[in-house]
């Protein structure tokens, strides 16, 4: 008999976790309070590799190493059977930041990454050729359709009340509306609401952080990689549209955009990149992401519930993290199913 789970939360490690799941013969539900493929992995830029990997832990890179090439097959997918290109591109990110340049060598060189020490304007940087980026809305766009696609059943708009039980086992999940929502195994991946589902003081809280970004028009010249100084970076898509971000601001649940962020984020942007001052700005947005300790997030069994397991605290890498995340998940439920 096919066993059922429950995925509740449908940003891209939800999705990227029902993908796999039903690679193994599971019967998936996701679930989400608003639309499958927004919140905070609508809303990023969609670099597939840490920022200045070198400065977080060797638990944070290994969850992203391969994460690129996951993602160059699965657009391949997508694209022959949605129609939705979701832009795969190794666009190469160049580093103009002061840094540990023989920190940033010797890390690349042990974890065998290609990286360049270039002169720009008489200024050393580093080139690192691989790094990756996908066009984060259009991907998840095209996921939510595949999953569809293959029998995946999707609720959307619906809250999933605190999980509660006084056993070690769930049975099933309170929903919103007085649904009911039964499943043999169930995955929290809710992001920054993943507290607020498992509504434990002893769960390491999940904190929303926000991260605003700007949008400038399609510009005439081609950037020849993602830009990157002062924890700040620029990323140009395929038809010449140019991201700027972003900022990490810890203010609760609140998504609203300000002309204080805009300004900072505007400031960096044409410093980096000059010519951006012939352009204005024509859009600005936030998300909010799953803020945990050191970047570092939970992939494991629930220590209480036996049927739960958690895939949550991301933060700035969900994307990145989201293919090997959901690997771990699905071979534990194997395991214990």
């Amino acid at each position: 008999m096919t066993k059922k789970v429950a995925v509740i939360g449908g940003g891209i490690v939800g999705c990227i976790t029902s993908f796999f799941l039903i690679k193994k013969g599971y019967e998936v539900t996701l679930i989400d309070q608003s639309a499958i493929g927004q919140e905070a992995s609508w809303a990023g830029a969609g670099i597939l590799s840490p920022l200045l990997p070198w400065n977080y832990q060797d638990s944070v890179n290994n969850l992203c190493f391969g994460s690129a090439d996951f993602y160059h097959s699965l657009s391949e997918t997508l694209k022959q059977d949605t129609g939705i290109d979701p832009e795969w591109i190794e666009s190469g990110m160049l580093v103009y930041d002061e840094y540990d340049k023989d920190l940033g060598m010797n890390w690349c060189q042990k974890n065998n990454i290609e990286i360049k020490q270039i002169q720009i304007e008489k200024k050393s940087c580093l080139l690192l050729p691989h790094v990756a980026q996908i066009r984060n809305p259009r991907l998840l766009k095209a996921l939510k359709i595949y999953l569809i696609k293959n029998n995946v059943v999707m609720i959307e708009h619906k809250k999933v009340n605190p999980i509660s039980d006084s056993n070690n086992f769930i049975h099933h999940l309170q929903v919103e509306n007085n649904i009911n929502l039964e499943a043999d195994f169930y995955v929290v991946a809710s992001g920054a609401w993943s507290s607020n589902v498992l509504n434990e003081i002893e769960t390491p809280k999940i904190r929303p952080i926000r991260g605003q970004l700007i949008q400038y028009p399609a510009i005439k010249e081609k950037l020849p990689y993602i830009l990157y100084k002062d924890d700040f970076y620029l990323v140009q898509r395929q038809d010449g549209v140019v991201l700027g971000g972003s900022t990490k601001e810890d203010v609760g649940f609140d998504k609203s955009i300000t002309e204080e962020a805009r300004n900072s984020l505007q400031q960096k942007a044409e410093s980096l990149l000059p010519i951006l001052k012939n352009y204005k700005i024509e859009n600005q947005w936030s998300g909010l992401r799953p803020g945990s300790d050191g970047n570092v997030p939970m992939i494991e069994k629930h220590h209480k519930y036996n049927n739960v397991y958690l895939n949550v605290g991301h933060y700035r890498y969900g994307l990145t993290m989201a293919p090997k995340a959901a690997r771990i998940i699905t071979d534990l439920i194997t395991l214990n199913g």
